[in-house]
């Protein structure tokens, strides 16, 4: 294949392999990987055509969209975009296409490396269900501090003789139903658990955007059933069956505390929560009061948290029922490098004409 017309502009640390593989697809690749603390220089943002860029968008010394006059594409190496739709570019962007009254896309576009990480994020929720249903972490710590061999009634939190609870027959339910929710459901559905989703629409739909073979739900047909995020009884009848609730919601005004106090009490009896998405969906509050609740919530695994990071000595970090983690689910073995190959492909869509593959909708915030 000849090398496609196009200069693409990296801040991405890559692999010497992913490195020769843009080069070779690329005609002209500049290479700045942000550890370098190199900028780039006026000339050179004048030549570049599409930026690879980690969350935050392009380098801070882009301050308008005069200085990448040829810009029409920024791809993200991160699955969230809300911290690159707030960089200035981008909200000139936006402004752009408000006041002119239509659609600037064409433009210039904007789009993440969601399904990069189905690799890593649905296998941490996977493995933290299981810790919580085995209240495994409870044994970890009481043994490594005390040092002794526990009875069957010390290793369960209600004193009881333990018992692992089983992921057969509970249902787990997705809060999101995205590349992570859909791989994340077919790891799931493997161990015996019934599957209900609930997106915005309320309805199964393709899978779209990037896709790793072999992994996720194409058709959307894992689910028994789907409700919609935007009607409250729909919310709440999906809520009721959640044995288990994995959250993969992006970070968007509708999103922020979409599981206050009164959605966490509609969860079932011993209900256990994974939130991968972001954690500003679950006040930390309201978390705290429905773990600590007779007959509430059996734990909660949280690779995000409210506020982010959690400052030192939060109540979260102690609690018997909860494991923290510190946002690192999605660094996946090599993700950078397939991101890349999210680059090239979208590149290949840019000379041909194409829309990107994970476009973000500046509106929608994803």
């Amino acid at each position: 294949m000849s090398s496609l017309p196009l200069t693409l502009g990296c801040t991405v640390a890559l692999s010497p392999e992913s490195q020769e593989k843009l080069k070779s697809t690329f005609s002209s690749v500049i290479y700045k990987p942000a550890s370098s603390k190199e900028e780039f220089t006026s000339d050179e943002l004048s030549k570049i055509e599409i930026f690879f860029t980690r969350n935050t968008g392009p380098p801070a010394e882009v301050k308008s969209l005069d200085q990448v006059p040829k810009l029409k594409h920024v791809q993200l190496a991160s699955a969230g975009a809300d911290k690159a739709i707030q960089h200035p570019i981008m909200q000139e962007h936006a402004k752009l296409q408000k006041d002119q009254g239509k659609d600037q896309t064409g433009q210039l576009t904007l789009s993440t490396a969601s399904g990069t990480h189905v690799l890593s994020i649905p296998n941490y929720a996977v493995g933290m269900v299981i810790c919580l249903l085995h209240q495994l972490p409870r044994q970890i710590i009481a043994a490594r501090n005390e040092k002794r061999w526990l009875s069957e009634t010390e290793a369960d939190a209600d004193g009881e003789v333990y018992y692992a609870r089983s992921t057969f027959n509970r249902t787990a339910g997705f809060l999101g139903y995205g590349a992570l929710g859909r791989e994340t459901a077919r790891l799931l559905k493997a161990h015996g658990m019934r599957i209900v989703a609930a997106n915005t629409s309320g309805k199964a739909s393709p899978q779209d955007g990037y896709i790793i073979p072999g992994t996720g739900d194409k058709e959307g047909s894992l689910p028994d059933e789907y409700y919609s995020t935007k009607d409250p009884k729909s919310v709440e009848k999906f809520l009721n069956q959640c044995d288990v609730l994995v959250a993969s919601l992006p970070n968007t005004p509708a999103t922020k505390g979409f599981l206050n106090k009164d959605r966490l009490a509609l969860l079932p009896p011993q209900a256990v929560i994974v939130n991968v998405g972001r954690g500003n969906a679950i006040p930390s509050d309201d978390l705290i009061a429905a773990l600590d609740k007779p007959n509430g919530l059996f734990g909660a695994a949280l690779d995000v948290t409210d506020p982010e990071p959690l400052p030192d000595n939060h109540p979260l970090f102690s609690h018997p029922k909860v494991i923290i983690t510190p946002h690192v689910s999605g660094n996946t073995e090599g993700e950078m490098d397939i991101a890349a190959d999210i680059v090239v492909e979208n590149g290949k869509r840019l000379s041909e004409g194409k829309d990107v593959l994970n476009r973000v909708e500046f509106e929608r915030g994803y």
